[in-house]
């Protein structure tokens, strides 16, 4: 598995208004796409709603299946440079509605499909279905999940994808998002690459913006740049907290040296190890000097929290 991944998001915007209003779409979207192809990422993501944005209402109408004509373009485009994609949309399941994210592979293939876990009040009032989890799906450089806008309102969310194993959460959404991004990365130990119309970010495990994008950007707004960001991130790299796995630190970099990479955030009390060695990786270190990942210790402590309170 690789430990080093390019992630790349595209802050698209809508097409005017007008005739043959998914074609135009289609194009457009195939065009950053094979833009964003040039940095060779191993994964792109689009916003929310991306083959509808800028229809309003008449987006829900224009909900389609999954497969579909906006997958299979978008799939083509995967398949010809060995990526992967994230395609949000409007599908169309029979009777039902919902606000997905297609997950497409290296190959073209869809390998999974998000749905909207929280959609707004005005999404359900126009019909639209709210998802059941928050699934993640595997990678050949580890799992990935998703949460789309009014998500990121909602601590469930983050929480499940961080209990399902997420190595990288795309955002998809009409809205930026800002610091809650960074809240979101710290708190449940994953990256989020973030694509919004506005600004997009790709941001770190530890909590910081590592890129930027957007049409709010001078340079895009200008078309010096492309709506385009990347970032190469180590996704064998696992978040801790100081307690009970800082006296270990020493060992680790006495056995490892430069085959680890260590970050400590005393102010907030956590740190992050990566490896960058083919033959060890986190999981190794971490059973070999039975450290305590972030999530797992703060649910050992809501364990023991629940189990002093039945002793009363």
């Amino acid at each position: 598995m690789a430990h080093l991944v390019r992630v790349s998001t595209i802050a698209y915007s809508p097409v005017e208004k007008g005739d043959a209003w998914l074609e135009r779409t289609h194009e457009k979207m195939a065009q950053l796409l094979e833009e964003a192809a040039r940095a060779k990422p191993d994964i792109v993501c689009f916003p929310e709603f991306c083959p509808v944005l800028g229809l309003g209402d008449e987006a829900y109408e224009m909900a389609e299946p999954i497969p579909g004509p906006t997958t299979n373009r978008i799939a083509e485009i995967a398949k010809a440079h060995g990526m992967y994609v994230v395609c949000p949309l409007p599908e169309r399941d029979g009777d039902r509605l919902y606000n997905a994210a297609v997950f497409i592979d290296r190959n073209g293939e869809i390998i999974g499909k998000y749905h909207k876990y929280q959609p707004t009040i005005g999404e359900m009032e126009h019909g639209i279905i709210p998802g059941v989890d928050a699934e993640v799906f595997e990678t050949d450089f580890g799992k990935v999940g998703a949460a789309i806008c009014f998500d990121m309102k909602f601590i469930e969310v983050g929480q499940r994808l961080s209990a399902n194993g997420a190595k990288v959460v795309f955002f998809p959404s009409m809205f930026i998002a800002g610091e809650r991004l960074l809240h979101w990365a710290r708190d449940f130990g994953f990256y989020v690459v973030s694509s919004c119309p506005a600004r997009s970010y790709i941001v770190d495990i530890a909590g910081r913006f590592l890129a930027e994008t957007g049409n709010e950007i001078n340079p895009v707004r200008s078309g010096l740049v492309p709506p385009i960001a990347s970032a190469v991130i180590n996704v064998d790299r696992c978040l801790f907290h100081l307690d009970f796995n800082q006296k270990k630190l020493p060992d680790i970099v006495k056995k490892y040296g430069a085959g680890v990479e260590i970050e400590i955030h005393s102010p907030e009390a956590h740190f992050t190890l990566a490896s960058v060695m083919d033959d060890v990786t986190v999981d190794d270190i971490v059973a070999e000097f039975e450290l305590e990942p972030w999530t797992t210790y703060l649910d050992r402590a809501r364990r023991i929290r629940r189990q002093t309170l039945e002793l009363m």
